[in-house]
């Protein structure tokens, strides 16, 4: 991802070699593909609530602009649910 000030990952460290979602995640009720597509953010006891702030802001303004390249933002916004679609291998 394109936030090169900020902490963040898909997962731990632990599980970094799994391409399973997050076992922490699932347990708490997280469905597989809300769990997959989960980012982590590091914060520690010196990061500021501006340092949030900013991190929040980066974020919204990242995933718009990927949405905005999306066809299957599109076909969401559309009321398509991706999972009813039979997609072909090229």
């Amino acid at each position: 991802m394109a936030l090169k000030d900020v902490a963040l990952s898909s997962g731990s460290a632990c599980t970094s070699a799994s391409l399973e979602p997050s076992y922490v995640l699932r347990a708490i009720g997280a469905d597989e593909d809300l769990a997959h597509s989960s980012i982590r953010f590091g914060l520690g006891r010196f990061t500021t609530e501006a340092e949030v702030h900013y991190t929040a802001d980066k974020c919204v303004e990242h995933v718009t602009r990927l949405r905005e390249m999306s066809p299957l933002w599109e076909m969401v916004q559309e009321g398509i649910d991706l999972k009813s679609i039979q997609w072909s291998q090229h």
